[in-house]
């Protein structure tokens, strides 16, 4: 048995390979190549459907122009003062520099831009989207649409990109993008900036009323109590009080903020919390550097991370550093804390020292002091007010003066060009993927047709799924009359075919079971698929090779035989079996040497009951008798079951397949049919094989190469004759 690639099932995947099937890559891809070639013409249609439609849409397309211009964020803005900003627009993390990214995505910029346009500018943007009403989407909506914002990996750039069919407009929008988010950063500034003018402006106002109040009260103390000539009288003892006084209130104020400091120390050292969030404890030289220190040591650590691993010397070096740097930063911080402590116990006895001196000095002058503590606090809200006042008064002057200073937190690198060429369409692109997508379509076409066509046409569909020995291959002949083909083997028509019956005739005595079978039977599963073109040929190799055969029409619905070789007989079969006619009444001898027939003798509309009948098997015994082959030409399987009534009283069988005609499933029944019956079925026979797919599937059958064996060119009477080239 002959190895064949192994071709998909019904669903279009590879089968499961028979009994001798070898399957492999290179078999699959064959059959994939086979499956392409037989149908090219369908795959090369869609194909160049595919690439017409791509060319099409990429030629009608519109060309679109993209212009970008580059702008640079910058981290910190223009210090021209060194005052705080009432906006900061620092960009510092990546949610900032994201953020900037959302203001020029924002459809107030789209807007902004818009408005910078002139009335030509609008009607040359909206021109190309205009409907064929002459409708078009308004200015915002087509910039919205068409920009784009990319942010540079790695940098504080933005590409700011504008696409339109026009390539001036978009470089024309590009570039009032750029200019407009800066402008856009800038006007915010000032105007946040004069608001806060204004507001500062309101509370000095209120904060100027309340001086005022302040220092009219003051000043009707002073006359009420008449303290003007006590302060003369009681000089000395006034500026000491008020010496020790402002000693008392600098030693109370330096207590309690040492008393806060070391109280917030024991808080934090209790409840476990790192001493260094302390802004005092930070502010210590030594603590402050070494926090510095490990803050520069763990990026350095974290860089060295991405590139080594942990037990790399760089990393273990690096590790150990910011380990000591941490323990010295402990060791500085419990310092700190000490240091804390002593001033707490130092302040609290210099507290403790001054209120002793102010209460001596306090019982000295109670008299004095009854006016002076009132006139005192008087003057000290008065003191502290003035100086609130002073300090709004700063600040505004500082803000109206920073809002009139133009400063900017982006800068354009590159302004937007008018681009060379359009971005869109892309036709090489577009051609490319047109030729790619009209490949895999064309393949994917032809694979759908291979998975719907499941007709028989390789050795594996009938030896695997049929479950049949292939026997032979009978080529395809191409304008011949019926009569003709049914006698080629002997009029030497066609040398290909001749051959094709003899080789078939000496694979049937390579075994013992169809070398000495005589009644042999002939069926196939539909009408037309060549069962009585094979039985007449067949039965001409046998007779041409010395032995008696004799061919037996059993299609008595539709009998063939006599038309085959024009022959003219009224008497056959239902006459032998019927009206009681003998052997030799119903022969036809001598059709060719050692060649007899015997017809149908008309037809029946009961062959089940003829061939059932003892009359029909006493004609089987005659003919077995007198012929070396019986060969019984009988109707389609697939069609009526009559080949089954004789199919019992046979030597063997012989089941004929057309190429590319019968579906497998169809023949897969008839098979069953004839195996079920327990008499030697010898195989099947492919028959009108296209000769152009021959080198494909049966590359081992036939091939090009081959020809030149089956015709030998011979000069007679001034003519060529062909002749088989082998018979042996």
């Amino acid at each position: 048995m002959n190895t064949f690639p192994q071709p998909p099932d019904y669903n279009g995947a590879p089968a499961d390979h028979g009994p001798g099937e070898e399957v492999n890559a290179g078999a699959v891809i064959r059959n994939y190549w086979l499956m392409l070639r037989e149908r090219k013409w369908y795959a090369l249609t869609v194909f160049l459907i595919t690439v017409i439609a791509a060319a099409a849409y990429t030629f009608s397309r519109t060309p679109i122009y993209q212009a970008a211009a580059m702008v640079q964020v910058l981290r910190h803005g223009q210090e021209v003062l060194r005052v705080e900003d009432v906006v900061n627009s620092d960009v510092i993390s990546d949610t900032d520099f994201n953020t900037q990214i959302k203001i020029l995505e924002s459809m107030a910029m789209a807007q902004n831009v818009a408005s910078r346009l002139t009335s030509d500018e609008v009607q040359q943007l909206t021109n190309p989207y205009k409907n064929k009403s002459g409708g078009a989407p308004a200015p915002v909506d087509i910039i919205a649409g068409n920009r784009q914002i990319l942010p540079q990996r790695l940098t504080l750039m933005l590409a700011i990109e504008f696409r339109h069919p026009d390539r001036k407009m978009a470089a024309r929008v590009a570039n009032l993008f750029a200019e407009e988010y800066i402008a856009y950063n800038s006007r915010l500034r000032v105007d946040e900036s004069m608001k806060a003018v204004d507001e500062l402006n309101d509370r000095a106002d209120q904060q100027r009323k309340k001086v005022d109040d302040i220092a009219n009260a003051l000043q009707a103390f002073r006359q009420s109590k008449n303290l003007i000539s006590l302060e003369q009288s009681k000089d000395i003892v006034t500026d000491k009080l008020k010496a020790l006084n402002s000693m008392a209130t600098q030693t109370g104020a330096s207590l309690k903020e040492a008393e806060v400091r070391w109280n917030q120390v024991q808080d934090w050292q209790k409840q476990g919390k790192d001493l260094t969030e302390l802004p005092f404890i930070a502010a210590q030289t030594q603590v402050g550097q070494l926090m510095s220190q490990i803050t520069a040591q763990n990026t350095a650590v974290a860089q060295l991370s991405e590139r080594y691993k942990a037990k790399h010397p760089s990393m273990i070096q690096a590790v150990n550093t910011l380990e000591q740097t941490k323990q010295q930063l402990s060791a500085a911080v419990a310092d700190a804390a000490a240091t804390v402590q002593a001033e707490y116990d130092n302040a609290l006895k210099t507290d403790e020292e001054a209120h002793q001196s102010l209460a001596d000095q306090e019982a000295k002058s109670m008299e004095l002091d009854q006016y002076s503590v009132e006139y005192d606090n008087l003057t000290r809200e008065f003191r502290v007010n003035n100086q609130l006042l002073e300090s709004m008064m700063t600040r505004m002057r500082e803000t109206a003066v920073t809002s009139t200073i133009e400063t900017q937190n982006a800068r354009i690198i590159d302004p937007a060009v008018e681009p060379g060429s359009p971005i869109s369409p892309n036709i090489s692109t577009n051609l490319a993927m047109g030729v790619l997508a009209g490949i895999g379509l064309g393949f994917g076409f032809a694979w759908l047709l291979a998975i719907i066509d499941d007709r028989v046409k390789t050795s594996f569909d009938i030896e695997s799924l049929i479950g049949l020995n292939l026997l032979g291959i009978i080529p395809r002949i191409n304008r011949m009359e019926q009569q003709d083909k049914a006698q080629i083997v002997s009029n030497g028509a066609d040398p290909m075919i001749v051959e094709a019956f003899m080789a078939l005739h000496s694979t049937l005595r390579l075994k013992d079971e169809s070398r000495n079978a005589k009644l042999l039977l002939v069926t196939s599963t539909l009408p037309g698929e060549g069962k009585s073109f094979v039985t007449t040929n067949l039965a001409l190799a046998f007779a041409s090779q010395g032995q008696r055969t004799v061919v037996v029409d059993c299609d008595l619905r539709k009998p063939n035989v006599q038309n085959s070789f024009r022959l003219h007989a009224t008497k056959g079969v239902i006459n032998y079996c019927t009206q009681g006619a003998s052997l030799d009444e119903i022969l036809i001898r001598n059709v060719h040497p050692n060649l007899d027939v015997i017809t149908t003798g008309g037809r029946s509309k009961a062959p089940a009951q003829l061939f059932n009948s003892r009359e029909f098997e006493a004609l089987l015994s005659e003919l077995v008798k007198r012929y070396d082959r019986v060969l019984f030409d009988t109707p389609p399987l697939g069609v009526v079951s009559d080949a089954l009534n004789i199919l019992p009283m046979m030597d063997g069988a012989i089941f004929t397949i057309r190429f590319n005609k019968v579906r497998r499933k169809a023949a897969q029944r008839s098979a069953r049919r004839l195996l079920s019956a327990n008499v030697e079925v010898f195989g099947a026979i492919l028959n009108d094989m296209d000769m152009k797919l021959a080198g494909d599937y049966y590359g081992e059958y036939y091939d090009k190469s081959y020809k030149d064996y089956y015709n030998l060119k011979l000069e007679n009477d001034g003519g060529t004759t062909a002749i088989a080239a082998s018979r042996s």
